[in-house]
């Protein structure tokens, strides 16, 4: 989500100059538009190394399932040598292997999930760029009015800026402090419940282990004999 943090960043300091009577308002919109589009192209770099990764993670996890399946073939070799130690041995490198390319599953699950939403997100805010962007002159007509007007009672300079797309901005940047607060949260209360519930998993792997590579063993040995 760091991504959404700088972005929030660049709209939350240029509404800040914007309020400062020092600032010209048609540079500081050109700014923010320029601010803006130099970091939705650092997303869209971000974006695609998610993909990349994603794809990598499923081609890591069919390499591992082709190799699950080559340690299968060397327990049947071992078995047909009447070697069933070693047979025993390749099954426990296959269920090892499994296990690997179900982590590489779940990772490439995660990395896409999260590449569809910076994808989604970086959508809905280009288009409020390709919005101000068209709307600057009459923006900066707004700034200009607002600063000739007095304050209202607990009145905020920020509020004069008017409507339309800075409001947008304004919310839109909200938005993004709270989704990075969902996230953070969410990171927070699932980690340790994942850790607990991996631990979990794995002493039953470690009870549970080897009687399956033994029923695993009398299945081949079952299959050969037949």
């Amino acid at each position: 989500m760091g991504i959404f943090s700088r972005l929030n960043r660049v709209i939350k300091s240029n509404l800040n100059a914007l309020i400062d009577q020092a600032e010209d308002p048609d540079k500081m919109i050109g700014q923010t538009v320029a601010d803006m589009k130099s970091a939705l192209s650092r997303a869209r770099r971000e974006l695609v190394e998610a993909m990349g990764s994603a794809k990598r993670l499923e081609k890591k996890e069919q390499e591992l399932r082709d190799e699950a399946t080559e340690w299968e073939r060397k327990a049947v070799l071992a078995l047909e040598s009447d070697d069933e130690d070693l047979a025993r041995e390749a099954l426990r490198r296959k269920a090892r292997t499994l296990n690997e390319a179900d982590r590489a599953r779940a990772r490439a699950a995660e990395q896409a999930t999260a590449a569809d939403a910076m994808k989604g997100q970086l959508e809905r805010i280009e288009a409020k760029v390709d919005d101000l962007k068209a709307r600057k002159k009459t923006l900066a007509a707004q700034v200009r009015q607002a600063r000739t007007q007095p304050n209202g009672p607990g009145g905020l300079a920020s509020d004069r800026l008017g409507g339309g797309a800075f409001a947008d901005l304004e919310r839109m940047a909200d938005q993004i402090d709270q989704l990075d607060a969902e996230v953070e949260a969410h990171q927070l209360l699932e980690e340790p419940s994942r850790a607990r519930l991996d631990a979990r998993f794995e002493a039953l792997k470690a009870e549970h282990g080897e009687e399956g590579i033994e029923d695993e063993l009398a299945a081949l040995k079952a299959k050969l004999e037949n």
